[in-house]
């Protein structure tokens, strides 16, 4: 039999996912002889020695039988040096070998093994322990300081392994290379492990002297009303009952700004809540897997029978539920009993989650009832990530636990080392470049606060930290072009410490290259853009929003658009749609006009300052003499304040209190309604080249509707998101013919709208034409520092 030795160096997701362990196994079964070793951020390298006919099943057995978390890219092997022999096969020490990758897995959820061993009292050690974990299971991102991944650059170096223990130590489970847990690094066990303890509001703690005291006194103070904050994996809960009306409502006014904004919920199972959901087989795949995600199910007819609380979402359709994924949940359950509960990130309103817990008490200390806390650092914080599926099509509205540090491969290839995007305001995610590969940060929130810029700087330098990112590797910053976004400012910073340039992108032009990238559009292809969402800053100063882009890596032109709209006051039509409204109203009648229509809808009554307001708002009008833009009254193409209009037109909602709140709302009222019982056709011409979409006849259209007896609130809210859509396929449809272009996709935030993707898309493919979606990348704001990184790339190429 011929003998050879070689090296394998295999890169992807293959530290922390049971991968060295698994090599070592396979190997050992082939009676290969040799070493296996973590390189950084380089993956694994083994050298193997043995019959060539077994090493090349070694090779071929490693693709069909590795570990289901993991994710192989690509494999180099070579022959090795024959002169040396092994006597044996090992696991040596990590090194620091350098790539352009993450070998690092997202936090994953508990798995059915440990899940087992937790229920199993003759194992005494695990019994009933919150912090149980294996090679394939357990937090990952959210511990790691640095790489290669190893138990002393973890958080977990605070807790060394137990030398005694029933029924073994776990210095000899990790030892063993027929235990799951050999090699596993952030496991341990209630001899030497992490543990929780209760406490109240003045940081007392609650006398308890096992693990089951503490479950049974949390279990006891929730089903009695009272809210916990629970530290967890990668940040903490605010959690109570979701069957109480009275309980949900205090939550709310604890947290002040928090009146309507829906809150999710955990479940132990979905059988206590399927009769009440419409729940497809992909939302229960995603539901149960790994990555435990927050996944917004619909309502069905029967939820008025449950006993869920209509203020844990009011005014919506659907409700954002997730299961159990780690120890203490289903311990909590365990005592609690099976019902849902409220599962909250715990922060103030957009302030990041606190993760140590003397912050966790400031910050919560007026929020909570109690505390149950542990004592494991948490290294990086992340929030639940939150999805939608609309025709198995997955939606991200939140891309943080579970799904960080994974990377987006891009479609072509990339010579710059890195780079770094820093990107919007709202929603926003960081992203760093590391060759043809995108690494979005975890959710970071709105960046209009100290701490939260704090957070996105830190997110940004622990990912560059992790993917070993030299300064000088830095090619470019890139950022959104509106001026005063306070990530524009953190990107010229950034951009003059390290002395290199500064790329703005538009907006929705980047979210249309995130786009094009996820779907692997090639470098040579255009795409027409349908990117519909609430701000951005414009070429023209505009605010746009209703976009319809011709598009290809190197730029974009905009051939259409929804019709410029008067914004009387700014900002604050945002907040106020009875405002935006009245813009509307006064640009498309005149003064005269619009004040019997004003009257017609008691429009007064929805300002803040009623009648006094709305003479304010004719005044300024008046003095425009629509002279649009000015200091005062920009103007906008967006379709996120059309849909806040129709909103409150049709008595959905008059006050925006969290965003997107007036969309979502007029979703739900949409839902109970029939759009083929109203007639509503929605315009659009071309004007010097580009075509405008008519939304002032359409909002007069609207209101005329209400007019015409027996038409229904409901029925005219789902045929306009209906019609809404099909008029930006049908511009989408004629620029495309007009330009020679198969392709059309939809980007954006309003792109989460179920009705209205799905009439876009049907009249796009029924025209003959390719469609493109969203299904990796958010398609809100949180994608757009991924779309900054591929516009800021095609920027320095064309400069270099």
């Amino acid at each position: 039999m011929v003998k050879k030795t070689v090296e394998i160096n295999i890169d992807g997701i293959v530290q922390g996912v049971g991968f060295r362990p698994f090599l070592f196994n396979l190997a050992r079964y082939l009676e290969l002889k040799g070493f296996i070793l973590n390189r950084g951020n380089a993956g694994v390298r083994l050298v193997l020695q043995g019959v060539s006919q077994l090493i090349d099943q070694f090779l071929e057995e490693v693709h069909l039988k590795k570990p289901k978390i993991s994710f192989i890219e690509r494999i180099e092997y070579k022959d090795s040096d024959p002169k040396i022999h092994y006597n044996n096969l090992e696991i040596r020490k990590s090194e620091q070998g350098r790539g352009i990758s993450l070998t690092l897995p997202p936090d994953i959820a508990i798995c059915d093994d440990c899940l087992i061993d937790l229920k199993n009292p003759k194992l005494p050690k695990y019994y009933n322990y919150p912090f149980i974990a294996c090679a394939v299971c357990g937090p990952r991102f959210t511990t790691v300081k640095d790489l290669p991944y190893d138990r002393e650059r973890s958080t977990m170096i605070k807790f060394p392994f137990c030398k005694k223990a029933e029924p073994e130590s776990c210095i000899q489970e990790y030892s063993d290379f027929n235990n799951k847990r050999f090699h596993a690094q952030t496991f341990a066990c209630s001899v030497c492990g992490p543990n929780y303890k209760l406490f109240d509001k003045a940081k007392t703690q609650i006398t308890t002297d096992t693990i089951e005291e503490v479950l049974k006194e949390t279990a006891k103070r929730i089903n009695e009303g009272e809210v916990a904050a629970i530290k967890g994996i990668g940040g903490v809960h605010l959690v109570c009952l979701a069957n109480d009306d009275k309980i949900i409502l205090e939550l709310r006014r604890r947290k002040g700004k928090r009146k309507h904004k829906p809150f999710a919920l955990m479940v132990p199972n979905l059988e206590i809540i399927e009769d009440y959901f419409n729940i497809s087989e992909r939302e229960r795949e995603l539901l149960s897997s790994f990555r435990r995600p927050i996944v917004v199910l619909e309502k069905n007819k029967n939820f008025n029978k449950s006993d869920i609380s209509d203020f844990i979402a009011p005014g919506l359709n659907n409700i954002g539920l997730m299961l159990p994924y780690s120890g203490i949940h289903y311990l909590l359950f365990d005592y609690i009993g099976e019902k849902p509960l409220v599962y909250t990130s715990g922060n103030k309103s957009n302030i990041p989650m606190a993760i140590e817990n003397e912050k966790i008490y400031d910050q919560l200390k007026y929020l909570a009832d109690f505390f149950l806390l542990h004592n494991r650092p948490i290294y990086q914080r992340a929030d639940d990530s939150v999805l939608r599926v609309h025709n198995n099509e997955v939606k991200l509205i939140r891309r943080s636990r579970g799904y960080v540090p994974e990377y987006l491969p891009l479609p072509f290839e990339v010579k710059i080392p890195s780079a770094i995007a820093t990107g919007p305001e709202l929603a926003v995610t960081g992203a760093l470049l590391r060759r043809n590969r995108i690494f979005p940060t975890q959710h970071i929130g709105n960046v209009t606060h100290l701490e939260t810029y704090d957070f996105l700087k830190n997110a940004l330098h622990h990912m560059k930290k992790l993917l070993q990112i030299k300064d000088s590797e830095i090619k470019f910053i890139a950022c959104d072009t509106h001026p005063v976004f306070v990530t524009t400012r953190l990107a010229k910073e950034l951009s003059e410490r390290l002395n290199v340039n500064l790329y703005s992108i538009q907006h929705q032009y980047a979210h249309a290259l995130s786009l094009m990238a996820e779907n692997k559009v090639a470098l040579d292809e255009k795409i027409v853009c349908i990117c519909t969402d609430g701000v951005g800053y414009g070429e023209d100063g505009n605010v746009w929003g209703g976009e319809v882009l011709l598009c290809s890596y190197l730029d974009y032109t905009r051939l259409g658009h929804l019709g410029n709209q008067p914004m009387i006051g700014g900002d604050r039509c945002t907040k106020y749609p009875a405002r935006m409204t009245a813009s509307i109203i006064l640009n498309a009648l005149g003064v005269e006009k619009s004040v019997k229509i004003f009257k017609q809808i008691s429009l007064e009554n929805d300002l803040e300052y009623k009648n006094t307001e709305l003479k304010t708002i004719i005044s300024q009008f008046e003095h425009a003499d629509y002279q649009f833009p000015n200091e005062n009254i920009p103007l906008t193409s967006s379709t996120g304040r059309i849909f806040d209009v129709i909103s409150y037109i049709l008595g959905a909602s008059n006050l925006k209190s969290y965003r997107g709140e007036p969309a979502m709302r007029l979703e739900g009222l949409a839902s109970k309604g029939n759009p083929n019982k109203i007639n509503l056709d929605i315009t659009y011409s071309k004007k010097n080249g580009i075509y405008l979409i008519n939304t002032s006849d359409l909002i007069l259209d609207v209101i005329n509707l209400l007019e015409i007896k027996d038409s229904k609130r409901q029925d005219i809210a789902a045929k306009f998101q209906k019609e809404i859509g099909i008029v930006f396929a049908k511009v989408a449809i004629k620029i495309a013919k007009e330009n020679g272009i198969e392709t059309i996709g939809l980007t954006g935030g309003v792109a989460y709208n179920g009705a209205f993707s799905k009439a876009i898309k049907e009249r796009i493919i029924k025209g003959g034409f390719s469609f493109i979606e969203h299904n990796v990348v958010p398609p809100g704001d949180a994608g757009i520092s991924v779309g900054q990184l591929i516009g800021g790339t095609f920027k320095y190429n064309k400069n270099n």
